[in-house]
């Protein structure tokens, strides 16, 4: 079990460097480019949803599922379309948070002290408030949930669940606002879609 842990991770490096690098970038964009308030119309829905301190677990395992990318496929013209796609949305996103900078410390307002509050404290600063509208995060766990339940039917269910909690994480831990997660969810789609017409069962 170990060893298959490992060489995942090992495999997510080795194969997908091209996305890590890209996604890496991402802690540039605070410095070419401040923020802007949301508009109330925005995030008026996420008032109607509770937060749920408790959702930060799942939040956090997207940090995880990063690292089973090495155990979608070994087709390398599948782990180089894989790649692109990923790219392609960071760059995208990243182009959006740079024309529209908007920033999620409305949300961050919506959190209460509780027992997981020092998983909140990590992950909540000021330097990286920049991470509103699309969600990458979501984006991204989406779209390795799409490609893994297509590649490998066995684990289907299993990371369709995973990836709609960390979905709906997102805007419960208030680390998000509701609209970041369903376009992230949009643009993790579109990929698949592209995805699975290039390589038709």
């Amino acid at each position: 079990m170990w060893n298959k842990i490992t060489t995942s991770a090992f495999l997510s490096v080795k194969n997908y460097w091209p996305f890590w690098i890209v996604l890496s970038l991402y802690f540039l964009i605070p410095a070419l480019r401040g923020t802007v308030d949301p508009p109330e119309k925005f995030y008026w829905i996420d008032t109607q949803f509770p937060f749920l301190y408790w959702m930060i677990i799942p939040y956090y395992s997207y940090y995880f599922i990063l690292f089973t990318l090495g155990h979608t496929t070994q087709d390398k013209r599948k782990i180089k379309m894989i790649n692109i796609l990923l790219v392609s949305l960071c760059f995208f996103s990243y182009l959006v948070y740079l024309v529209w900078p908007v920033h999620n410390k409305v949300i961050h307002s919506h959190l209460t002290e509780n027992p997981l509050q020092f998983l909140y404290d990590i992950i909540i600063m000021n330097y990286i408030d920049i991470n509103a509208f699309p969600s990458l995060h979501v984006a991204i766990s989406s779209l390795i949930c799409f490609v893994i339940g297509r590649e490998k039917e066995n684990l289907r269910k299993v990371y369709w669940v995973w990836g709609f909690l960390i979905a709906l994480s997102t805007f419960l831990s208030k680390q998000h606002y509701f609209y970041d997660t369903v376009f992230g969810i949009v643009l993790a789609a579109i990929c698949f879609r592209i995805y699975s017409a290039i390589f038709k069962s």
